[in-house]
């Protein structure tokens, strides 16, 4: 036997523990001795027995376990004796059972009790705390046991730029608790010794409710069309000739009704004999089942269910009825096209089958017609799918819409002009897509000052500066009539302390995607 087996054979010699020693049980394999059964990740209670350059022998009753070197703390320790000293009370964690006995851990007492406490929470759970320090991206909150972690964005529903603004320390919060983390390996592997839970201040705070304004969308006009799944080459006058001998007519009754002369009939018939439709005259099984079809098609179409899609509204706001467009205020004349999204636009109107959007059933089909087109929709004789409808590609739809949801998107890439409009935390839901007023600012008594460019949103009626450029695609619109643009005001410079008054002169309407 080495040295130190010697040596650690001679410090362990009984190992029998105490039925005073403190224990709480964790999982993992576990060693029995005399009646106690040990596991990986207990926490015992006891003192320093031993102290040596590179362990230290901890016992708790007659239970004895040795401390290496890189457990004795968080920290890098060069001389165990600065830290520890014979009879000191200590509480230790276990970390492993082998040949030599069991090995145990000063530095990962913090972790094995955050991890105690957060296997008794779960996701969801609400928790108390103290705020315990501020950091630029959020804070850490002192709950019993651990330290919960607060990203600035959950800290409240508006934008916050340093955490100052909503907390401070020492004060008492509760929380949501959204993510909990316990790496598994800890035990042996310092380096996933990082079990950490995550939660949310604006979870427990009500949502502020947002102002709601009609805001102006390009729409797209549809309608819920079908049609019957014929042959290739099998055109109008084929599928016309079809029914009329489904329906028992005869050739020389067709010839009158349709005018065709017998040699064209006799090579649409041979055309549906060829496709096993019609024999001698009369109707196949498959003849008379595409009929069934095409009446069914007819049927849907007679009465399409009509609609109106804004693509740059919000999503759950996107789909209108017609009846509600007709209700609407007029828009106005002179303006350029609202704002619209064309790659949705495009997947909208190609969309057939199953893949028809199911809002649009719930927001536009009348209870009454729901099962009919759901019937269609299984009948796989048919193709339902939605195509543009009317002469017009696009009309002005009004939708009573969040301003919050405007904000978001325009300070994603803008920054006000004046003002302060309520800015909502990053991630929120925003909007991409505006029509914007270009403006030139004109400055009293700085004639020869550049011209300084700001956007007018007419339906926030706010002022923005371009952030970041590359942040945005713009593009200039035809209109040549403006809605009323803000009054001259005051508005500090830079110093903060003089004033300059400022005029707009429009420039041009411009699309703007913010990205």
């Amino acid at each position: 036997m080495s040295f130190w087996g010697e040596l650690v054979s001679a410090l362990l010699g009984g190992d029998s523990p105490s039925s005073s020693s403190a224990k709480r049980s964790r999982r993992g394999a576990s060693s029995t001795n005399k009646g106690f059964s040990y596991s990986p990740g207990d926490l015992l209670f006891g003192k320093v027995e031993f102290v040596a350059d590179k362990f230290a022998i901890v016992v708790s009753g007659q239970f004895k376990a040795i401390v290496p070197l890189r457990e004795m703390s968080e920290s890098r320790v060069s001389d165990p004796t600065d830290i520890l000293s014979k009879g000191q009370s200590v509480e230790f964690v276990l970390l492993q059972n082998d040949a030599r006995g069991w090995t145990a851990s000063l530095a990962a007492i913090s972790e094995a009790r955050a991890r105690e406490a957060l296997a008794e929470l779960e996701e969801g759970d609400l928790i108390k705390g103290h705020i315990a320090e501020l950091k630029d991206r959020g804070v850490l909150v002192d709950v019993a046991g651990f330290h919960a972690w607060v990203p600035i964005s959950e800290l409240a529903w508006r934008w916050v730029d340093h955490p100052s603004e909503v907390v401070s320390i020492g004060g008492e919060v509760e929380l949501k608790l959204t993510r909990i983390e316990m790496p598994e390996g800890w035990l042996t592997d310092k380096r996933k010794r990082r079990a950490k839970a995550v939660a949310s201040l604006r979870a427990c705070t009500p949502k502020p409710k947002s102002p709601e304004i009609p805001v102006a969308f390009s729409g797209l006009p549809f309608k819920v069309w079908a049609v019957a799944k014929t042959p290739r080459n099998c055109d109008a006058v084929t599928t016309f000739v079809l029914e009329e001998i489904a329906g028992g007519q005869s050739r020389d009754a067709i010839a009158e009704t349709t005018g065709l002369n017998q040699t064209t009939l006799e090579n649409i018939h041979t055309f549906l004999a060829d496709q096993s439709l019609a024999n001698n005259w009369s109707a196949t099984d498959r003849g008379r089942d595409l009929v069934e079809a095409i009446a069914s098609a007819r049927e849907l179409n007679d009465e399409p269910i009509r609609g109106l899609f804004a693509s740059a509204a919000p999503q759950a706001a996107q789909l209108l009825s017609l009846d509600e467009h007709h209700k609407q205020q007029p828009y106005p004349r002179g303006w350029p096209r609202p704002p619209f999204h064309k790659p949705a636009e495009d997947g909208f109107a190609n969309s057939a089958d199953e893949a028809i959007p199911e809002p649009l059933i719930e927001r536009l089909v009348p209870d009454d017609k729901r099962s009919g087109l759901a019937r269609l929709q299984e009948d796989s004789r048919l193709r339902i799918f939605l195509r543009r409808d009317g002469g017009r590609p696009w009309k002005p739809v009004f939708i009573e819409t969040s301003e919050y949801w405007l904000l978001a998107g325009l300070w994603s890439s803008f920054r006000p002009f004046f003002g302060e409009p309520y800015r909502p935390a990053n991630g929120s839901e925003r909007c991409q897509n505006f029509v914007m007023v270009r403006c030139l600012v004109v400055r009293a008594k700085q004639e020869d000052a550049p011209s300084e460019i700001v956007y007018f949103e007419p339906n926030t009626e706010t002022l923005w500066c371009l952030n970041e450029e590359r942040k945005v695609r713009e593009k200039r619109l035809r209109g040549d009539v403006f809605p009323a643009l803000p009054t001259p005001v005051h508005k500090d410079g830079e110093s903060g302390s003089d004033h300059a008054e400022w005029q707009l002169q429009p420039d041009s309407w411009c699309s703007v995607k913010v990205f």
